[in-house]
């Protein structure tokens, strides 16, 4: 039986925050379907009647864990554009802006596999999630939005190829993602390091980025989970 979360006192938001805490537990240990909303009040310490204050039904603590989890991941993504180098407006600080969006992703994937789960799986269609923002107040959609907006105005994208971009970055970097989170591509944190650097690459170039403008990339070997 999983051990109640251990706490002083609630004041304010706080059992909110525990809630989606214990949420974030016991979806880790048995999935979004495994549990409940009074089974995360009572690994809280807390009534049924205290959660419901807070979250209407378990969809709704859904919502509360996916909406954590964009915060999160907001957060982590402008820390990584933060640290990019070159000169701003420049093609070199657009392409590593670019690859910290990335990187980022998919390190947030692999630190908190519970909240990426909920952020895009099945359950997410029965919430009412408003995504959570990162200190500047956009949530990673508008940060990506931005991004390629830059990449676009240094020339490092053609402007013919920025409209829909957003869902050729997305898609490829979040199945990369989802790929290594569930295990299907055992990769080491090396081997990891260097596919991701092809991946975002290979979006540059199908966007129609210059080769010539970009970092080299090694070439990376690796095994499915089932080969």
């Amino acid at each position: 039986m999983t051990p109640p979360l251990e706490r002083d006192s609630y004041h304010h938001g706080d059992l909110r925050h525990a809630l989606v805490e214990a949420a974030v537990k016991l979806i880790a240990e048995r999935g979004a379907e495994g549990f409940s909303l009074r089974e995360a009040g009572r690994l809280v310490g807390v009534s049924p009647t205290a959660a419901y204050r807070h979250f209407a039904d378990k969809s709704a603590l859904l919502g509360a864990v996916a909406s954590d989890g964009f915060s999160r991941l907001a957060a982590a993504m402008e820390k990584g554009m933060a640290r990019a180098p070159g000169a701003a407006g420049g093609p070199e600080r657009a392409v590593a802006r670019m690859a910290a969006l990335g990187e980022a992703y998919v390190d947030f994937a692999l630190r908190h596999p519970s909240h990426f789960r909920i952020m895009f799986g099945p359950w997410l269609r029965e919430t009412e999630c408003v995504p959570g923002v990162g200190p500047s107040g956009k949530d990673p959609f508008q940060l990506l939005v931005e991004t390629l907006d830059e990449a676009a105005a240094a020339g490092v994208i053609p402007a013919e190829a920025r409209a829909g971009a957003e869902v050729v970055a997305w898609s490829t970097v979040h199945g990369f993602a989802a790929l290594v989170v569930d295990g299907t591509l055992p990769l080491s944190a090396r081997e990891r390091a260097a596919a991701l650097r092809r991946v975002l690459t290979g979006v540059l170039l199908a966007l129609g980025a210059d080769a010539s403008r970009l970092p080299p990339v090694e070439a990376v070997k690796f095994a499915t989970r089932c080969s």
